[in-house]
């Protein structure tokens, strides 16, 4: 196929030319800052839906109900994260190799696979909801409620995937600029479906935690148009038109993809057990829900710490896919170091945050004391490893914009099944620090996981790996 764009006579766009050849630390703020800026946008929408449910009379319960539905609907999302790394690999390293058509193919064929598996991965989550969020803990009156999440917004699985991949297609590109214009555009919809849908002003019927739901799902379609329509305006322009599957390309994504796929669900099962434990606890339904609930708090506390993380992640990715496919695997390096100490900088400070103001944050969801003593106890805590999650969600980025995905796998498996697994039920449950040990445990493990993953980059053996190089069309 022909490497140009038909469209443009430009093979670069400005900000792809930045990657390659401009300042490298112009270059990490001109694509991290606006994905910041997004990532907290869109991850907002989880402390809006967090605050709105705290509102509710008994509020433990359908807090501690998204919580576990949360949980349940990670699972699903493990897979279109491995379709998020194969399409981000490919793409940013065949644009940085100057083969625009061929990205424009990967892409195209990224969004026809997450339409696929969205699809055909909500029909278990509908059909088993209830017993699904049973297994994984709830009690009471909190499992239909978690189950009613669940099922909902699992109606909507198809246009979430559509969103998240054109998302990363966007990003690889290095147009940071639209897919933030995109999430605040969603945020607003969502924040005022939330109003609307799960407290029930004037005519509309209070829905409560199905509301938050139908509010996620409503805003996910809404945001597949406004997404599809910054890419048609994109140096991908081309991925919309003409889906005609390539099963060679669909492979190559795939064998990207599935280490990532499998870090993923990994992690995602074993969030599922360590909550699964904490329905262990001694003292009955009430303590077990509101431990529960205190998770789904601090979680959603923490989030407006990793969010940062995870936005500077995400930017590493065409910056290190983008470098290798140039042929510039010493500016890759650069550009993933210069990510990571912005992420360190950033996260260090919110932990400092939650080390000294942990009840004034926990009060802005719930006013029950035992709630509150809890979530202190997991921000402080955790404060310890935000520096290291923040090293290892940069590098993890980086390392899958070189295609490199199995080893932060390995390091998935190895830091949650043996060590925090184990380390939370021995604390937790057999020495009887109830919560605080379990998050004792999250925290220590977050801080291996950091140090691994940053002897692994280190190491340099991803440096050469060159998707592109052995990849002439996208259907070899």
């Amino acid at each position: 196929m022909s490497s140009a764009n038909p469209i443009s006579p430009k093979t670069r766009s400005d900000s792809i030319e930045m990657i390659v050849s401009g300042r490298i630390s112009s270059a990490v703020w001109h694509i991290a800052w606006p994905t910041v800026v997004n990532t907290l946008i869109l991850n907002a929408y989880n402390v809006i839906n967090g605050i709105f449910l705290g509102m509710l009379p008994h509020s433990q319960d359908p807090l501690a109900a998204a919580g576990v539905g949360g949980a349940a609907l990670m699972m699903q999302f493990s897979m279109v994260m491995g379709l998020a790394a194969g399409t981000g690999a490919l793409v940013s390293q065949f644009l940085g190799a100057e083969k625009n058509s061929d990205a424009n193919e990967a892409a195209r064929q990224s969004l026809l696979l997450s339409a696929i598996i969205g699809g055909l991965s909500a029909i278990p989550l509908i059909v088993w909801a209830l017993p699904l969020v049973k297994f994984i803990g709830t009690t009471g009156a909190v499992s239909p409620l978690a189950a009613d999440y669940v099922a909902i917004i699992s109606y909507f699985a198809a246009p979430t995937f559509i969103y998240m991949i054109a998302l990363t297609a966007l990003r690889s590109a290095g147009d940071m600029k639209s897919a933030l214009y995109a999430g605040a555009v969603i945020i607003g919809v969502n924040t005022l479906l939330d109003w609307l849908l799960i407290i029930g002003p004037g005519p509309f019927p209070q829905m409560g935690i199905q509301g938050a739901a139908w509010a996620t799902g409503i805003s996910r379609v809404f945001a597949v148009g406004v997404t599809l329509w910054f890419l048609k305006r994109s140096v991908l322009r081309d991925s919309i038109l003409h889906f005609t599957p390539h099963t060679g390309l669909m492979r190559k994504i795939f064998q990207i993809g599935w280490p990532a796929m499998l870090t993923n669900f990994a992690w995602t099962f074993a969030y599922t057990i360590f909550i699964k434990f904490l329905s262990f606890l001694p003292g009955g339904a009430v303590i077990i829900t509101n431990v529960q609930a205190a998770l789904t708090v601090g979680m959603r506390i923490e989030s407006l710490s990793f969010m940062p993380g995870m936005a500077y992640s995400q930017a590493a990715t065409p910056l290190i896919g983008q470098n290798l496919g140039a042929g510039k695997p010493d500016r890759a390096t650069r550009s993933a170091w210069i990510a990571t100490l912005h992420a360190v900088l950033i996260m260090s400070a919110f932990g400092i945050v939650f080390l000294v103001v942990p009840a004034q944050l926990a009060h802005a969801f719930t006013r029950d004391a035992s709630v509150v003593t809890s979530v202190v106890w997991y921000l402080r805590l955790n404060a310890i490893s935000e520096p290291f999650l923040a090293a290892n969600m940069v590098l993890r980025g980086a390392l899958q914009g070189a295609g490199d995905n199995m080893m932060p796998a390995i390091i998935t498996l190895v830091t949650n099944y043996a060590v925090r697994l184990p380390l939370a039920w021995f604390l937790a449950i057999y020495l009887n620090y109830g919560a605080k040990g379990a998050w004792a445990a999250m925290s220590l493990s977050t801080i291996m996981s950091g140090i691994l993953m940053i002897v692994w980059f280190q190491m340099g053996r991803w440096r050469n790996r060159h998707i592109v190089a052995h990849t002439q069309s996208p259907i070899d």
